[in-house]
Order: structure tokens, then C-alpha cells, then sequence
């Protein structure tokens, strides 16, 4: 990008006062073609910016930008668009100054979006040529790098004097319908019409700086209009502000070159891009009118000129010879004084960047044949592939091939030739030798066993970790399918490589890596469950303390390893085996099961109480290995815990567990509960004996006569003994109450009992 502020600017001047709206027309289309292109009705309009100031007028000494002179329109006034560059133009807004209908219908945007739009229209007739043109520069202080939001807008709006059909924009990037703006035409936008941030970067204090105060501008551009000679148009120039927020204050400007509105004539060679012909190697091109009927003036005179010499005439001839890129230009004066005139652009066409490199062919859908669509290697071939590039593909034997269909290899290598060609140039022929890839190795249809190795009826695989086995291929991408024809159309995988297996299944596994064929494989997976030992239990195996025991399982697996570290075909019992926890790797079915047991030192049993309800027990047991075997003093043991008819007096309960590792005891006695004393020493119920309490636990017993009087107290001096007296006397015959309260060893709630005793005391 050129930047205009590292050259000695020569500064634009501008004159808003000196040429009437007629004159300033007159200027526009020049004094040479007054007699070929009529106007009438000329009228321009602008800001009423107060003063001298106005937004349109006449500029000179713009040779630093490609035109000497011309009309200057502005969204601003026109006195602050000279260099050097100090500042935006930040022009007073005129009151009422408002934008315009027919420029926002054409570009698109609300008229609300726009204000301070000048105007310039007039009318005219073009008695000789059925095209006219005029060159013309948009610069815009809207050009910020990196903003591409904004742009005020214009357009040259074209249609035949009192049509009530719409305008039609000439005011357009060449070749296409899109208004000239900072937005279409910018460094990322046709570049190739933008002339760069001219003012942008240069020093605001005026120094070394641009011909105009704006930020950038477009290269000279060309407006054409197609017309019927000798009908009257009516032509409007506009140039608006785009409005939103204070967007306003960046003023934009259309620059019109003075003379340039003339008749144009087409000039040969016909263009090959959108504004350009082109320069096949080096070769020399004749620059010529289309249709030298058109002139038809043997007194007519020729100048060729370059656009970056404008001053500099190339050749006085009809036509001219070149192989050198440019912006040329021809105007022709014809002897009636008007002038016509053509542009046309020439650059070198794009060389093309072949290589030859064999190409790899697959069998990509795996049903034997080697087929591809050609077309989808034109940027392989080309690696300057572009669309000003033809390619075409033909046999050894010149048979044209279609190159979007396929196209079968039958032949390995095979040659084919692809002819290429920039733009109009001659095609030239390339040979390219396709060849057949060989596919990536793989072994096909292996089977792989499951093992349930926990016996739950599912195991879970990952399909990746068979994949050392199916190939010995390195850096490849695997991709995972459930059918086959997926498989062979390939893409992305159907299933995830994690699989939950429950019986037999296939899948398919493919592989992709650069510069080699895809391939792929399936694979058989087979569900298998071991067997399980019916001998080891799941409870623990209970052993006396200190003891050992046997482990055992059946015969017929296919191997034994266990925990201990036997291990062999026929070890299926491990011997004198402590209290611990053990394993079993039982083989078979191709499959290993690990089993697992623990041996337990039983533990003794606890009597937690000795139940006495009258003259049955029952016996409360804990810890210990049950079932639990009971017995009362030398007793059988039984498997009931409860005794029923046990005499008075003092016993003896036997537990022990299932193991018969340890027998636990505890001794209790039975109370006689009486309710007559007759104390007169025969010996028979002379006293009342609870002598029994004292085995057992904080015993009591209180004898009361019919008033609730304590008569009678045991411990252990009377040892429970009541002889009918108290202190030494005799009671009389009555009735007492009594109470026997005690706790049974081991049973928390205590026993009660309570009655009463008939005293008889008789000679």
C-alpha cells in the first residue's frame, strides 16, 4: 500500500465561488465534447453552510491524484477538503440539510439513515455514442483501518428524461452490482481498487502529508453507462452522510475528472476477469477499437496513453501492440472536434503451478475397483488453483473425461493427461500418472474370546485393545462400526470402541492413515463363562482357635492356582490352612473364575442370662457359631434352648457352638416359694427357707403383718430363714404378706414375687 505521506504533497486547491452550476457541468464534460454530448437543466444543491462555505465546487493541481482537475461534491464543505491533512472534517451541519430517497433506495438503507447529501443533476444527449463514461475518486474520512461499519454513500444515478422508471446506478465495483463505498472498497474488500489510507498516516501537523485532507480514497475508477445516441437522460450525482450517531462529523467526497464525461467505445481483446484482459506468456497483445465502424473518421486521431504516465502518448495509431501490464487508455478525436474514448486493463495471466507428483488412487468403496472423481484433485495438481483456471482430463487416447463422475483406473500406473489453461491462454497438456495404493494391513476375521471373568453375565471390552492384533500399522486413526457396509463407507466411527458383551458378536474396525489405502477388518468376539467351585462356601468355614483345616474344590478344571501358591493341573485342595482369606484361580472354558473363601476362628459362645419362670428355663446365647446345643447339668445336649420341670435347688446349663470348639457354662438355682408355717418343731414347715437367695443378686425378702408392720427382714445373718417369730417372740395365727425380689446374673429386668403366708402356731 502506498502511503502518500512519506512524498512532498502537492496540495489540491478548490474553488467554490468562481463557476456557476453550468460551468462547473461545462467543465466536467469538456470542451472537446460540447459538440458531441448536449446538457441542459442543470441545478446542484448542498449544505447552506453560511459564508463562503459550500459543499460543492471546482478543484485544481490534482496531479497526485491522477486528475488535474474537476468537480469536487462533499458531505462537508469543500474549503476544508485541501492538504495538507490536520484534521477530520468536522463541518457545521447546515440546517435542514437532509439526505436524498433515490440514493437510499439504491444502496439499500432507510433515508432516515442519511443527511447532508449534495447534489448535482443535469441532462443530456449523446448525439455520436451509445456508451458514455467518466472517471471519478471517492475519498472518505470514514477510512479507519480495521472499521468497517460506517460509510457515508453515493451513486451516479442514470435513466431517460421523464421515465418513471427507476434510476439506474452506475456508481458500482466493476463487474458487479455493489455501490462504491468505504465499505465494499477497502484493504479487505477489492483491494485491487483501493488506493490505500492515504491521509490516514499522515503527520497531523501538516508536514510531508497528502494532496487532500481525507483518510483514504479509492484508485481512479470509471463509471459506463450504456445510452441511445440522440435520446435525452437525466443524470443525478449524490453524496450523502450515513447519519447514525456521530458518524456525521467524517465527511466523504466524489471527485469528478474534468473532461472525462465523453462517448466510450469498447476496445479489444475482450476482458478475461472482471476488469482486465490478460498477457499469456509474455506474448504481445494488440490493443484495438471492437468495432472500428463506430469511429468512422479517416481524419480521426488516435492517443494511447498508460494510466501511471497519463501525459506520456504510446502510439498515434488505430491499434497498439503490448506485452507489458497496464491501465491503458485510447482517445480518439474525431474531426468534428468530439472525443471518444476506452479503457482496458491488461495483466499477466496466472502461470500455473503443476505437480507431477504420481498420484495414489484406492478401492474406496472395497469392491475391487480403482475409481476416482478427477476434479477433486484439480488443487492437488494445481496448487494455484483458482477459477481464472480451466482443467480437463483426458486418456492416453484423447477421450475427454468427465471430471465430477468416476472414473475407473483399469490400468496400474496409468497416465493421464490434464490440460490446463489461465483465462483465455492456450491450454497446455500435463501428464499425471495415477497409480493403485495399496490398502493398510490388516488380518482379516479373528476371533477373540470374553471371558465373564466375574461371572455377571456382561463384560466390558474396548475394541481398541484388539488392535495390536489386527495390524502392525503405526500412526493410523481407527474409526469403530457395527455393519459392514458402514465399514466400507467409512467417516466417523457408528459405535464407541467400549462395548458391553452378553453372548457372540462381530464388529467391524477400520483405519485410516495419510498417503496409504483404508482398510478394514471384522472381528468375532465369543462370550465365555469359567465354572465355579460348588465347594467352597460363601459363608465363612469356621475352625476351633489355633486350628487348621482343609480347602477343597472339584475335580476337571483345567488348572488350579491359589493364594498360598499352589498351583498345577491337579491342585484342588490346599491342606492345614489357617484362619485367613483365600483365593482360587479356577481354568476353564478357556477362562479363569477367581473364587474366593475365608476361614474364621469360631468364637466361644456367651450365656447372656438364664431365663427362670417357675420351674422352666430358658438360656439367652450370644457370639459363637450357631446353631447353638444346650444341656442341663449331666444332661444330653438339645438343640432347644428351654427346660421345662427343673427342680429346686442348685444347677448347672452346658452351651457350645456348632463348631464344638468350646463348651461355656453357668450355674442357678431354683427358688421354693411357701405360703404356711406352723413352728412347733416337728420339723415339718417349722420355718420358711429363701435361703436359695443368697446366690443370687441383691436378694430381698420383708415379711409384713395385715397393717404393713415389717416383722421380718432377711440377709445374710439370718441367712433368708423366717421361724414365725419376731425378735424371739411369738406371733400370733394370721396371715402375712410377703415380698422376694433378686436379679438373675446376666438378665437386667429383676424378678418379683409376692404372696402371703398363713402362720399357725398350735400346742
Amino acid at each position: 500500500m502506498f502511503c502518500w505521506g512519506m512524498i512532498p504533497a502537492q496540495f489540491i486547491t478548490v474553488d467554490n465561488t468562481s463557476y456557476t452550476p453550468q460551468q462547473l457541468v461545462e467543465k466536467f464534460i469538456g470542451t472537446n465534447n460540447s459538440s458531441c454530448v448536449a446538457i441542459s437543466n442543470v441545478t446542484v444543491s448542498g449544505g447552506n453552510l453560511g459564508g463562503s462555505d459550500s459543499s460543492y465546487g471546482y478543484f485544481q493541481n490534482g496531479s497526485q491524484l491522477g486528475m488535474n482537475e474537476g468537480i469536487i461534491l462533499s458531505t462537508g464543505t469543500v474549503l476544508a477538503a485541501p492538504g495538507p491533512k490536520k484534521r477530520t472534517i468536522q463541518s457545521a451541519t447546515a440546517n435542514g440539510w437532509a439526505g436524498d430517497p433515490d440514493l437510499a433506495s439504491v444502496v439499500g438503507i432507510p433515508i432516515s439513515e442519511f443527511a447532508n447529501a449534495t447534489i448535482l443533476e443535469f441532462d443530456f444527449t449523446a448525439t455520436l455514442s451509445n456508451k458514455v463514461s467518466f472517471r471519478y475518486l471517492f475519498l472518505s474520512e470514514e477510512y479507519h483501518p480495521g472499521n468497517y461499519d460506517y460509510s457515508d454513500a453515493f451513486a451516479f444515478l442514470i435513466k431517460k428524461t421523464g421515465s418513471t422508471d427507476p434510476y439506474t446506478n452506475i456508481a458500482v465495483v466493476s463487474g458487479t452490482n455493489t455501490p462504491v463505498s468505504t465499505t465494499t472498497i477497502n484493504d479487505r474488500e477489492n483491494s485491487k481498487y483501493f488506493d490505500g489510507f492515504i491521509g490516514y498516516y499522515s503527520n497531523t501537523n501538516g508536514t510531508n502529508d497528502s494532496a487532500t485532507n481525507f483518510n483514504g480514497q479509492t484508485k481512479i475508477l470509471t463509471a459506463i453507462a450504456n445510452v441511445e445516441a440522440g435520446v435525452n437522460y437525466h443524470i443525478k450525482l449524490v453524496i450523502a452522510d450515513e447519519g447514525r450517531n456521530a458518524n456525521s462529523q467524517y465527511d466523504s467526497a466524489v471527485f469528478l475528472e474534468a473532461g472525462s464525461f465523453t462517448g466510450n467505445i469498447n476496445l479489444l481483446p475482450h476482458l478475461d476477469t472482471d476488469d482486465a484482459a490478460v498477457i499469456c506468456k509474455g506474448n504481445a497483445v494488440r490493443l484495438e477499437p471492437k468495432n472500428p465502424a463506430d469511429i468512422n473518421d479517416s481524419a480521426a486521431k488516435y492517443f494511447w496513453t498508460e494510466a501511471n504516465s497519463p501525459n506520456i502518448i504510446l502510439s498515434n495509431n488505430s491499434y497498439y501492440d503490448t506485452n507489458v501490464p497496464g491501465d491503458y487508455r485510447l482517445r480518439v478525436e474525431l474531426s468534428s472536434g468530439c472525443t471518444l474514448e476506452g479503457n482496458v486493463k491488461l495483466e499477466n495471466a496466472p502461470v500455473p503451478v503443476v505437480d507431477s507428483t504420481p498420484i495414489m488412487v484406492c478401492d474406496s468403496d472395497f469392491d475391487g475397483k480403482y475409481t476416482a472423481v478427477l476434479s477433486e484433485y484439480n488443487a492437488r495438481i494445481l496448487t494455484n488453483f483458482s477459477r481464472d483456471f480451466s482443467i480437463n482430463y483426458y486418456t492416453a487416447t484423447g477421450t475427454l473425461i468427465d471430471p465430477d463422475q468416476k472414473f475407473e483406473l483399469t490400468q496400474n500406473p496409468q497416465i493421464i493427461n490434464v490440460s490446463i489453461g489461465a483465462l483465455s491462454c492456450t491450454p497446455e497438456v500435463y501428464p499425471v500418472r495415477f497409480y493403485h495404493g495399496a490398502k493398510l494391513s490388516m488380518t482379516d476375521n479373528l476371533s477373540f474370546d470374553v471371558c465373564d471373568s466375574d461371572r455377571n453375565n456382561t463384560e466390558r471390552k474396548d475394541l481398541a485393545d484388539y488392535l495390536t492384533q489386527i495390524t502392525s500399522e503405526t500412526g493410523y486413526t481407527a474409526t469403530y462400526f457395527d455393519k459392514e457396509a458402514d465399514a466400507k463407507k467409512g467417516g466417523n466411527s457408528t459405535i464407541g470402541s467400549s462395548q458391553n458383551i452378553t453372548s457372540d458378536k462381530s464388529f467391524y474396525i477400520r483405519i485410516e492413515k495419510s498417503g496409504a489405502c483404508a482398510n478394514y477388518v471384522k472381528i468375532n468376539l465369543r462370550f465365555k463363562q469359567p465354572r465355579k467351585s460348588s465347594l467352597l462356601p460363601e459363608e465363612p468355614i469356621m475352625i476351633c482357635k489355633a486350628a487348621t483345616t482343609n480347602l477343597q474344590v472339584e475335580t476337571g478344571f483345567d488348572y488350579y492356582e491359589w493364594s498360598t501358591g499352589v498351583k498345577g493341573q491337579f491342585a484342588n485342595e490346599i491342606t492345614n490352612v489357617p484362619a485367613g482369606n483365600y483365593w482360587v484361580k479356577l481354568t476353564s472354558n478357556g477362562c479363569v473364575y477367581q473364587q474366593y473363601v475365608q476361614v474364621k476362628e469360631a468364637e466361644n459362645p456367651i450365656i447372656d442370662n438364664v431365663l427362670i419362670q417357675g420351674s422352666t428355663i430358658t438360656i439367652q446365647v450370644s457370639g459363637g457359631t450357631k446353631p447353638y446345643q444346650y444341656a442341663l447339668d449331666n444332661g444330653n445336649y438339645q438343640s432347644s434352648n428351654v427346660f421345662n420341670n427343673v427342680t429346686l435347688g442348685n444347677h448347672t446349663v452346658y452351651v457350645q457352638g456348632k463348631d464344638g470348639c468350646a463348651i461355656v457354662s453357668q450355674n442357678f438355682s431354683l427358688i421354693n416359694t411357701q405360703n404356711v408355717i406352723t413352728p412347733n418343731q416337728d420339723g415339718a414347715n417349722d420355718v420358711i427357707d429363701y435361703s436359695s437367695l443368697s446366690t443370687k443378686l441383691d436378694p430381698r425378702l420383708e415379711i409384713y403383718d395385715r397393717n404393713g408392720v415389717l416383722i421380718f427382714k432377711g440377709n445374710s445373718n439370718n441367712q433368708f430363714i423366717w421361724d414365725g417369730k419376731q425378735n424371739g417372740r411369738v406371733l400370733p395365727t394370721a396371715s402375712y404378706w410377703y415380698i422376694l425380689e433378686w436379679n438373675e446374673a446376666g438378665n437386667p429386668e429383676r424378678t418379683r414375687i409376692t404372696g402371703w403366708i398363713l402362720l399357725k402356731n398350735r400346742s
